[in-house]
């Protein structure tokens, strides 16, 4: 990204990121893992993740692969401190990238709706994948934070935030199960299966911690939500764009008494769970 505004805040990430990892984990859960596999963490992120998905792997190796420079610094420094050989950083999109060998299984939690083009993500993946190998991924799916994204588009249309956001749109993509089946199909994966869930991220359980939530809300909009939208407004209207999203999102679809008590702010949440495998032969 131009702007150093949009880029992935690796620190902050780390920090806020628990409802990410915490659906991470339910993934690597469900691998089963028999602990000498290679593994491709495709979208590592900061690598808090690709530690857990490690602890799985006491034989096997890691190749974490990120687009963003920030989140691979993050990662390789881990590794380096650690002094970890089995994790391999590797800086590159997940529509373009070579592995220095196939894998076992590909892993990938809270990113493939960050990437639009299907035919060239799948293919990607598909090719990363020994014969035989497995696909376990998790993003956001058709519907995901739909009521969070009409209270942005309700705060972009007014003054003075209009004339910076006029004609902001939705740039991730949320696939139906069924667009993630035959987009997977086309590109060589058998045996997939795609289902959606809801999982709401809520802020602040009780009155006492509603304005230390509002506070945890803006900084997860702008981490990791609402970034470039925060990007191209200036300064002095950041934090007042994002109070204003975090009203109008805890007032929409309410009823009247839990505005009157104003509810935690709730992030609407839907996840997407895909399996597959690529041919044997």
């Amino acid at each position: 990204m131009a702007n150093d505004s949009t880029r992935w805040n690796a620190e902050v990430y780390e920090r806020i990121g628990t409802p990410m990892r915490r659906w991470a984990q339910a993934v690597i859960a469900d691998l089963e893992l028999r602990g000498d596999e290679t593994v491709l963490d495709a979208g590592c992120g900061s690598g808090s993740v690709t530690f857990d998905l490690l602890e799985r792997l006491p034989r096997g190796r890691i190749y974490a692969v990120d687009s963003s420079p920030e989140m691979i610094e993050k990662l390789s420094a881990a590794v380096r401190e650690r002094g970890e050989t089995r994790v391999v950083p590797l800086l590159a999109d997940l529509t373009d990238f070579a592995l220095p060998e196939p894998v076992d299984c590909v892993f990938s939690n809270a990113v493939l709706h960050w990437i639009p083009d299907d035919d060239a993500l799948f293919a990607c993946l598909f090719r990363a994948a020994k014969p035989g190998g497995r696909f376990r991924a998790q993003c956001g799916g058709a519907g995901n934070i739909a009521r969070l994204m009409a209270a942005t588009d309700a705060v972009c249309a007014r003054e003075p935030f209009s004339r910076y956001l006029e004609g902001s749109a939705e740039f991730r993509k949320y696939r139906a199960p069924e667009q993630a089946q035959e987009a997977m199909a086309r590109a060589g994966w058998t045996e997939v299966r795609a289902t959606l869930f809801a999982a709401p991220v809520r802020f602040g359980q009780t009155p006492a911690r509603l304005g230390e939530s509002r506070e945890d809300a803006a900084l997860y909009l702008r981490t990791i939500i609402l970034q470039r939208h925060v990007a191209a407004l200036p300064e002095a209207l950041r934090d007042p764009f994002l109070r204003a999203v975090i009203e109008e999102s805890a007032q929409t679809g309410e009823r009247p008494l839990e505005r009157k008590h104003s509810p935690p702010f709730t992030a609407d949440y839907v996840r997407l769970d895909l399996w597959a495998r690529r041919p044997a032969a």
